[in-house]
């Protein structure tokens, strides 16, 4: 009869949690997690956008993908120093909560802050306002997929990660084996955030894209728009009123976004001067018109209390009373002939200066866009 081996406790086996492999294995699984839900949200309009004349549009969805990996690359690292299952897992969907509001809100929010960045002028202006018309939980519910893939890696994080470091023993990077062990699960991250992004209303690269290619297909046409027929969602008819505006360079803006009607504003700012507003409802190019007559003209309109053209149907520049009576206090100091100029746009916010013959001038600020507003205005 074989002798019964007595149960015996090893004390010396290696507890993998504890080491700072197992730490480090958790950061770097944390960090490509996160890439993984940022490139997954933004990595295919980073593409799209980087092919436009879209100066800040690419730097605003890079800071989504930094904020996201960084995210992932704190919850990776604080989890695995814990080491506690169910605190992994609930951290791993606070970070899904995370990603989904950080998906849903980036096209408003930050895109604003970038705007700041780059124009501290801007700065307390709320240019790319928020027009989703839902709630956070609406957002949450939407990134449904983020929270299982996130909640399923975060049950099996212990688990990876011990095999992974037990593989290491004193290597301080991944082998081949550990490096697969990381990669294996982020196309489905990806996927999940794609699909999650692609819930949400989001229509900026496909508007400026309809806009960029429509304006470079009328360039390049010397007979009457009429003629061109509908292709790929643009109506080069839209072009027609402003057709003898939009030669040479231009960049494009994303203006407005109205999820109620379904419709995008993207402007574009020519070389020349000159500057266009252009409509996209329901991802077909619909309508453009000169904006000049809309800020310039109707800035100074409301300086000398001219009215707009009859025939001009989006001349409607309005202004809020605490404007309009600034601008009527000092309608004398700008003369009967003041010359206004655009300093500045970002999203809905124009900056607009407008001059005297004597050399009294004033910064005025519009806001909106349907219809704008002129906010305030204060002597430069």
């Amino acid at each position: 009869m074989a002798e019964t081996q007595p149960f015996q406790l090893d004390l010396d086996a290696p507890d993998h949690r504890a080491l700072p492999a197992y730490r480090r294995l958790g950061l770097l699984n944390g960090l490509l997690i996160g890439l993984a839900l940022g490139l997954g949200a933004w990595g295919v309009e980073v593409v799209r956008a980087a092919r436009l004349p879209l100066p800040l549009t690419v730097p605003a969805l890079l800071l989504g993908i930094l904020l996201l990996t960084v995210l992932g690359a704190f919850i990776g690292w604080l989890s695995a120093r814990i080491a506690r299952s169910w605190v992994t897992v609930l951290l791993w969907l606070a970070g899904a909560v995370v990603a989904s509001l950080g998906i849903g809100y980036l096209p408003f929010h930050g895109r604003t802050v970038t705007a700041w960045l780059a124009d501290p002028r801007f700065f307390g202006h709320n240019v790319y306002p928020n027009s989703l018309g839902g709630s956070n939980l609406g957002l949450v519910i939407s990134g449904l997929f983020i929270f299982v893939v996130l909640g399923a890696l975060a049950l099996l994080q212990s688990y990876r990660l011990e095999n992974m470091a037990g593989e290491m023993h004193n290597r301080r990077w991944p082998n081949r084996r550990a490096w697969l062990a990381l990669l294996l699960p982020l196309p489905l991250v990806f996927v999940s955030a794609l699909s999650t992004s692609n819930a949400m209303v989001n229509p900026a690269a496909t508007a400026a894209g309809l806009t960029n290619r429509a304006i470079l297909r009328a360039q390049a046409y010397e007979g009457d728009l009429r003629d061109l027929p509908s292709e790929g969602g643009i109506t080069y008819m839209a072009l027609r009123p402003v057709h003898d505006l939009i030669d040479g360079p231009f960049t494009l803006g994303f203006v407005d976004n109205n999820v109620a009607t379904a419709t995008a504003t993207v402007a574009a700012h020519f070389d020349s001067g000159n500057w266009i507003h252009c409509s996209i409802i329901n991802d077909q190019f619909n309508f453009c018109y000169d904006a000049r007559l809309v800020y310039v003209d109707g800035l100074r309109g409301l300086i000398t209390g001219e009215a707009p053209p009859e025939n001009c149907h989006t001349c409607d520049l309005t202004a809020t009373d605490e404007a309009a009576a600034w601008l009527a206090e000092h309608s004398a100091a700008f003369g009967p002939q003041p010359v206004v100029t655009l300093e500045a746009q970002q999203g809905n916010t124009v900056l607009l200066r407008a001059a005297g013959e004597e050399g009294f001038a004033a910064l005025c600020w519009v806001e909106g866009i349907d219809p704008p507003a002129v906010t305030s205005c204060a002597e430069e």
